[in-house]
């Protein structure tokens, strides 16, 4: 592109050298006026270009940033749309199929989200019968969205009863559950359904220190088996909860 600028300050110069000559001002004035006018077209040809350069430095780090926050986006979104399915991964048969009935039965009476991963607590199990094996204890639901490294707690609800199970050639299957209900039914239901482990029931539920640690231990599991980067869980209104290491083959010997 011809520099319009350029042009008419090279005219300007070639008049005024005319003029002076042709007045008969001196040599060295001339060279002095020339002097100026150089030193001065140079001085606004230097800062017009730190301008450009401060501009295009400018767009630049700009489109980096646009690019770096959009790639974060499709990230977190490819996270979430593959975030795989809560399937209990140690090696014990029978709490896969317990884990998988917490999320089918108990899962479906809330809003689904990236995962569901449900957190039971334990308080007894009864195996002496094959027919009618019973696990008592508060079984938690838990939905989560991802949002960056953190799930987020979007939904759940405790569902403390007895769960009835059956062993059969292929495993095992879930036969039923006592479910402790609502409101003033609620103590009831619970000294009925719990039986003599009802004082250990009210103990449990009481703790709830141990079961975020239960909670924890699940999360921090499920992410180790799927090989995720996520290092956090949050509860609406509460701060991260960083995961502990993953315990899979020992996770229920070491709670108990």
């Amino acid at each position: 592109m011809v520099d319009v600028r350029k042009i008419v300050v090279s005219v300007l110069i070639s008049s005024m050298v005319v003029t002076l000559v042709s007045c008969g001002v001196k040599k060295e004035k001339t060279d002095e006026v020339l002097n100026e006018v150089i030193s001065e077209e140079l001085a606004s040809n230097t800062e017009t270009a730190e301008t450009s350069e401060s501009a295009a430095e400018t767009i630049e780090e700009t489109e980096t940033d646009e690019t770096e926050a959009s790639e974060a986006t499709e990230e977190n979104v490819v996270a979430a749309e593959t975030l795989p399915a809560y399937e209990y991964p140690g090696p014990e048969l029978f709490y896969s199929v317990l884990y998988k009935y917490l999320i089918d039965e108990l899962g479906q009476w809330y809003e689904p989200a990236d995962v569901c991963i449900p957190c039971p607590v334990i308080i007894h199990e009864d195996e002496s019968n094959k027919e009618d094996i019973r696990v008592y204890g508060d079984f938690w639901i838990y939905n989560y969205d991802l949002d960056g490294d953190t799930l987020v707690n979007t939904s759940g609800g405790s569902h403390p009863g007895c769960i009835h199970l059956k062993a059969t050639d292929e495993g095992y299957e879930v036969t039923g559950m006592d479910a402790v209900e609502d409101g003033s039914n609620y103590d009831p239901t619970a000294k009925k359904i719990f039986g003599e482990y009802y004082e250990d029931f009210i103990k449990e539920i009481g703790d709830t220190e141990k079961t975020e640690k239960i909670r924890a231990q699940i999360i921090a599991n499920y992410v180790a088996a799927n090989n995720l980067s996520i290092t956090a869980y949050r509860d609406y209104g509460w701060d991260p909860v960083t995961l502990p290491e993953e315990n899979i083959d020992s996770f229920y010997s070491v709670l108990n």
